[in-house]
């Protein structure tokens, strides 16, 4: 495919994208939903027999990294440790009870509804531990309840862990494959923390040097991008773990003072949009779900386990509160998946041949369940806030 190819096709995803994004803002319905149904469908379509929007592999490569590296550093620079009040430990709670749960429990179930080994079972219940609170927030708008402000916290809690844990379950068994040997195998693991640790401050300590001297309402949140580009790439040339070299800027800098901070982590580019349109077309583009009968029912029967799994966290999280059965509920239905999953779903599924460094075999029906698991918790969310005043009070 030549440059102007790719330009087309860039163009045209952009424009289609804009298009649909701005019909589902009308329309009320969640924009995520609406891209990756565009993208599913747009798949369908060939041109001489080969498909009609096509990447070259490096190319998307550099999109899914460059998507990540910001989704991780947004969510990351949000952990304010100094902001942290009781909503916030009672988010920080549920998010680590539904962590043991997802990585004990749903891995079983996931292991004996889809027949897959126990590695991507883990691998996939990982993944989908990330919530996206805006497909939330902008169906609700100007409704106000303390439950909004809880779906809003424990996504910013549960989205480091959704984008780094899935990483270090495929380095642990990248190593555990070509390394023999309890000490040989722990020591490059943590090899990894450490430089991903050492690569973030390292930028981090950088990034807040130049922050201070002087603020450009357009340089400095330039700065930070390529900050948490230049810290992924710094962490995994040096083989160490580039996500969680992201993470730890995206803390550092959350907690540090610096002129103007807000305003440059509350800048929305026309790059980031642009790059938010792209991941979720491309991801309904890149991943063809079965359309059979067998892939559907389990996939339903393992989200609604994932369901009461989700279930039991909650209780188990407010068993001290005074919520409603129906606030419980309604706590329980909206954990919409978002951007972060999407990227690290689209990444993997990139890196989906053998030889390449995510790759682990058989790891394609995970993608395929996961873009599933997307779009039943984004329909289940759209359809309980439309129902919201049967499970919540208005105030």
């Amino acid at each position: 495919m030549d440059a102007l190819g790719i330009l087309t096709a860039i163009s045209v995803v952009l424009l289609i994208g804009v298009v649909f994004s701005i019909l589902s803002k009308k329309l009320r319905i969640p924009e995520i939903l609406v891209l990756i149904v565009v993208g599913i469908i747009l798949g369908f379509f060939t041109y001489k027999g080969e498909p009609l929007l096509h990447f070259p592999t490096v190319f998307l490569t550099a999109v899914s990294l460059l998507a990540l590296a910001l989704i991780i550093f947004d969510s990351s620079s949000k952990l304010r440790l100094k902001e942290l009040d009781a909503l916030s430990i009672k988010a920080l709670k549920f998010v680590g009870i539904f962590t043991l749960l997802s990585v004990t429990v749903f891995t079983i179930a996931s292991k004996l509804l889809l027949g897959i080994p126990i590695v991507l079972a883990l691998l996939f219940s990982t993944i989908t531990l990330g919530t996206s609170p805006d497909i939330v927030l902008s169906l609700l708008q100007e409704t106000k309840n303390k439950i909004f402000g809880f779906l809003k916290l424990e996504s910013v809690f549960n989205t480091p862990l959704n984008v780094l844990l899935p990483f270090i379950i495929i380095d642990f068994t990248q190593g555990q494959s070509q390394i023999a040997g309890v000490v040989e195998l722990v020591v490059p693991f943590l090899t990894k923390f450490v430089v991903g640790i050492g690569a973030g401050i390292f930028v981090g300590v950088i990034l807040f040097k130049i922050m201070q001297k002087q603020y450009s309402p357009l340089y400095s949140p330039l700065a930070v991008i390529i900050a948490s580009l230049l810290a992924y790439v710094l962490a995994e040339n040096l083989h160490g773990n580039g996500v969680l070299a992201v993470i730890t800027l995206g803390i550092f800098f959350g907690n540090v003072t610096v002129k103007e901070k807000v305003d440059v982590l509350s800048v929305e580019s026309v790059l980031t949009k642009a790059f938010f349109i792209f991941v979720f077309i491309l991801l309904g583009l890149t991943i063809k779900l079965p359309l059979t009968a067998e892939f559907f029912t389990r996939s339903i029967i393992l989200f609604v386990a994932y369901m009461i799994i989700r279930y039991i966290a909650v209780i188990l999280s407010f068993r001290k509160e005074k919520l409603k059965p129906k606030e419980i509920l309604f706590l329980t239905l909206n954990a919409p998946k978002g951007i972060s999953t999407a990227a690290v779903v689209f990444l993997l599924a990139i890196y989906n041949t053998p030889g390449t460094i995510y790759y682990i075999p058989g790891i394609s029906i995970v993608l395929d369940v996961t873009l599933a698991f997307i779009l039943y918790s984004i329909i289940l969310s759209t359809i309980v806030c439309a129902l919201k005043s049967r499970f919540i009070d208005s105030k």
